[in-house]
């Protein structure tokens, strides 16, 4: 029996975020019967959008940045110029004072000056020990040694997480915290590295970001327009279920709605792929996110993007302010905060969100943000489920096994965030999405492409992109 290609009838995407998304638009652009099925109300996923009024609420810190040339044509496509450029502006709040972030060498010297001359002090000795590097911890220790562990990246790590840095995997650091707390580039591993890297920052450029005018929800929408102007299927409010058998995937139930599919992309969790067709799960959990939009009367007093907290005495991890992308998502006169809890699914924050407001608020007053609880005027709750995958230290066996079993299945694809397991950010998952369509049109002999999707890079082979993780599997990942 032949291995069935994308043009061999209905593909199927399960889920509608980025990676979905985009994987469905260029395949139905080749010519291939596409369906996406988000069990949401809305698309874009892990990077929809709220709005209450004329606030608009991204789901975190959401931006376009990428160094690859194939994914910046295709966002030049995608949002038609309708967006804003900015230099990054982030920052951590730390022993009631705010620094720049990522943390640079600069930045040490405007520590305080105990802890700035104990950190030194590591620095001197760092060369001379020797660490495994088996967890996060080891990780950050061998990067900045035991002071600025102990006094920042450990609380921060085992609050947002829930599990203490020693069991938890170093990926965590390298492939995810990197993206946000930690600077790869800028190695401190000792005085010598850290007067090099500090030379180094000296002339660095700014990083410019891009977002849509109007919010993340303005590029999916577009995106989507395209895709059903194409000749595509988008069906919200539509959970899927797959029916296996022989190795392969013969059904995908929605609902009402049933399909025998060619080809299935999925980007759902991969521990729900493995429940449905009947496997035994992998220990592979995702954190839960509580979203706390704050409606505000006036501007606030930092101009941020997003910030980090660390505190233990702090209910909230990050906070992000949506008029810093663009003015024009909050009305004149007004400002919105994106404040962001982690929880389990599940557990006492997740089941009783609602009851914290009050702490949300007052935490935001204890960090400056506002002067009084009379500023805000509303908060809106929003529970995200399977927000980020956690690398617990014995998750790659895990995953392995995940990805070997689902490999078993000839026509089923994973992809994006949830799906790959894989903390990444969305032009991570736009160019696996890019390299897995162009990879599945290849197998269906499907080399030539249209003029209009040469824009989108679909016939340029730069490998495998930056980021994307080894292929565990044969049929399930790039």
């Amino acid at each position: 029996m032949s291995k069935p290609t994308v043009m061999d009838g209905p593909v199927v995407i399960v889920g509608g975020g980025v990676a979905g998304l985009v994987s469905a638009h260029l395949l139905q652009e080749a010519g291939c019967e596409t369906v996406v099925l988000e069990k949401f109300h809305t698309v874009g996923g892990l990077a929809r959008s709220y709005q209450y009024d004329d606030f608009v609420f991204d789901i975190g810190p959401h931006r376009f940045h990428t160094e690859n040339p194939v994914v910046k044509a295709y966002l030049d496509r995608v949002i038609q110029g309708d967006g804003t450029w900015f230099p990054r502006v982030s920052e951590v709040y730390f022993k009631g004072a705010y620094y720049s972030w990522p943390i640079k060498p600069r930045n040490l010297l405007q520590l305080p000056k105990p802890l700035a001359a104990r950190a030194a002090v590591d620095l001197a000795i760092n060369s001379f020990r020797e660490y495994e590097v088996s967890s996060f911890e080891d990780y950050v220790l061998r990067q900045y040694g035991p002071t600025l562990y102990r006094e920042f990246f450990a609380g921060y790590s085992h609050k947002f997480l829930g599990i203490h840095p020693r069991d938890t995997h170093p990926d965590w650091a390298k492939t995810g915290i990197n993206r946000a707390i930690i600077d790869e580039n800028a190695q401190m591993q000792n005085l010598s590295q850290l007067l090099r890297a500090t030379l180094a920052q000296s002339a660095a450029k700014d990083v410019h970001y891009l977002y849509p005018t109007r919010g993340m929800h303005q590029a999916w929408a577009k995106l989507s327009a395209q895709l059903i102007a194409a000749g595509g299927q988008i069906h919200t409010g539509s959970p899927a279920a797959l029916e296996g058998a022989g190795g392969r995937v013969r059904r995908v139930r929605a609902g009402d709605r049933v399909f025998e599919p060619s080809v299935v992309i999925w980007t759902g969790p991969i521990t729900q792929a493995m429940e449905q067709l009947g496997h035994e799960p992998a220990e592979l959990p995702y954190l839960g996110l509580l979203i706390y939009n704050v409606c505000l009367e006036g501007e606030v007093p930092r101009g941020y993007q997003w910030c980090y907290y660390g505190a233990r005495d702090l209910l909230i991890n990050r906070i992000s302010i949506p008029r810093n992308f663009s003015r024009e998502t909050a009305p004149s006169g007004g400002t919105g905060l994106c404040v962001e809890v982690t929880c389990m699914v599940g557990d006492e924050r997740w089941r009783h969100a609602e009851r914290l407001t009050d702490w949300v608020v007052d935490d935001l007053v204890k960090v400056g943000l506002i002067g009084s609880r009379l500023a805000v005027h509303d908060v809106y709750v929003e529970r995200i489920p399977e927000s980020y995958p956690i690398y617990h230290r014995r998750y790659p066996g895990e995953l392995e096994r995940a990805r070997r079993t689902l490999g078993g299945y000839d026509n089923l694809y994973l992809a994006g965030r949830t799906g790959m397991f894989w903390y990444n950010n969305m032009d991570h998952s736009i160019e696996n999405a890019i390299q897995l369509s162009r990879r599945l049109l290849r197998d269906a002999g499907r080399a030539q492409i249209s003029e209009a999707r040469l824009a989108a890079g679909l016939s340029e082979d730069r490998g495998d992109a930056d980021g994307v993780p080894e292929a565990g599997g044969a049929q399930v990942v790039l």
